[in-house]
Formats: C-alpha cells, sequence, structure tokens
C-alpha cells in the first residue's frame, strides 16, 4: 500500500474509504447494508420518537448522497439518472416513518438500489487517474477538488453509520459500540 517514498497513494486511500467488500474489508464504516444485517422491517421503521429519522431512512440517505456527490457533483448526470422515485424520500428533508413506508414499500427494493448505487460509484472511483482527484468538480465548486468531495462523501457516510449502530444498539438493548 505504501510507495517507495513511504506515502500511501491517493487511490489506496480511497480505495480504503470505498471496499467492495463488508468489514474487515476496508474502512468500516463504509456499509450500511452489513449494518443491517438480520433487522426485522419493524427495526428498521422504528424511530425513538415522531421527530426522529429511522434505521431505513440513514440507509437511503447514504446512497442518495452518495450518488448526488459522485453521480451529480463529479459525473454531472441528473436527479432521473441518480435516484429513481420513490427515493427522493431520502435526500435533504426530514422524512417521517409512513412517509418512508408509503415510498418504499419493500426494503428489498432498496437493498438493491443501494448495492446497485455503491456499484456504480465504485466503478466511477476505479476508473479515475491520478490526475483526476486535482480535477475541480464545477468551477463554482469552492475549489473542492474529487478527492475533497470524495472525503467529503466518506465522512458523511461515517456519520450515518454510526446513526445507525446506535439506533441498533437502542433496538436491541445492547451498549453502543464505542469507536
Amino acid at each position: 500500500m505504501a510507495g517507495s517514498s513511504g506515502q500511501v497513494a491517493l487511490t489506496d486511500l480511497v480505495t480504503f474509504f470505498y471496499p467492495a467488500a463488508p468489514p474487515p474489508a476496508g474502512f468500516w464504516y463504509a456499509h450500511p447494508l452489513h449494518e443491517i444485517k438480520g433487522l426485522t422491517e419493524e427495526q428498521l421503521y422504528w424511530a425513538p420518537d415522531p421527530h426522529s429519522l429511522c434505521i431505513l431512512w440513514q440507509v437511503g440517505h447514504i446512497a442518495c448522497r452518495e450518488r448526488l456527490h459522485i453521480g451529480g457533483f463529479m459525473q454531472g448526470l441528473n436527479a432521473e439518472q441518480l435516484w429513481p422515485e420513490p427515493y427522493g424520500v431520502f435526500g435533504d428533508e426530514w422524512a417521517g416513518v409512513e412517509e418512508i413506508r408509503q415510498a418504499v414499500r419493500n426494503p428489498a427494493d432498496l437493498y438493491a438500489y443501494v448495492e446497485a448505487a455503491r456499484r456504480s460509484d465504485l466503478e466511477y472511483i476505479n476508473s479515475l487517474t491520478p490526475e483526476d482527484y486535482s480535477r475541480l468538480v464545477s468551477p463554482d465548486s469552492d475549489k473542492l477538488t474529487v478527492a475533497h468531495w470524495l472525503f467529503i462523501t466518506a465522512c458523511h457516510t461515517a456519520l450515518h453509520i454510526g446513526r445507525i449502530q446506535a439506533l441498533r444498539a437502542i433496538i436491541e438493548s445492547k451498549p453502543e459500540r464505542a469507536c
């Protein structure tokens, strides 16, 4: 992983944050579907109060943000290419459990979308050249490069994985995992 100069190649670092397989491969806060294994549909829709977001929203939101950042900002895809209806419910706006239930209908369909979105994002990431990481995502991007957005996205994913873990700990009456 380290080059002859002792530095980690940026490509290796990005691959660590976007592993193709669940833990122990790569970054352990990168796979929403790994985090929800074994949960029932009822548990996925549970929220501690009516103003909280459920686990399933966290999962859908991770995929939608990854598609927006990687597919939209970096590749220039439009909303229809990024996420099909009904997955707009996982965007920037708060969505209650009933609204999510009506939009999703079948969590297995959402899982398929999450997997397809991650595959598409990984294909793009794997196509990047070392020069691509320095490219601005757009002229009005506050000088943020592809590398900046890849790491912003990885941090965003990790934040929501942490929320999934906290909600799961409550649901299962287990201590929250310390990191």
